[in-house]
């Protein structure tokens, strides 16, 4: 669906005789639109937290998203945009590379499967 929006404006994906969707999205049609794509409990808000989040995990610095997104506080933009935490699974394997010296290396054989002896 998206993609059969491309060249029909110059600037905004969303328009309707032309125009850009500015207000009030939440009207007949809209509501045709998502009986048609059968989505249920969906707001046309959730699209600016898809577009944010989209954002940041391609990259986007919350500083150029608060501009991009016309949010005046950077609490706004953590509000909208939640990012991939790709990142934090780097950072949680440093310590498994035993370089810092001060982690145990613990054994990686299950415990519980040692035959009890009698």
């Amino acid at each position: 669906m998206l993609e059969e929006q491309v060249g029909k404006h110059s600037q905004f994906c969303f328009t309707y005789r032309g125009e850009p969707i500015k207000a009030n999205v939440s009207n007949k049609a809209w509501f045709s639109a998502l009986e048609k794509a059968e989505l249920r409990n969906f707001r046309f808000h959730d699209l600016r937290h898809t577009w944010a989040s989209w954002h940041r995990q391609s990259g986007t610095s919350c500083d150029e998203l608060k501009e991009l997104g016309g949010w005046k506080t950077r609490s706004m933009v953590d509000r909208y945009a939640k990012f991939a935490t790709d990142h934090l699974a780097i950072a949680a394997s440093r310590i498994e590379t035993g370089t810092t010296g001060n982690v145990i290396t613990l054994s990686r054989f299950c415990h519980g499967d040692q035959v009890k002896k009698a």
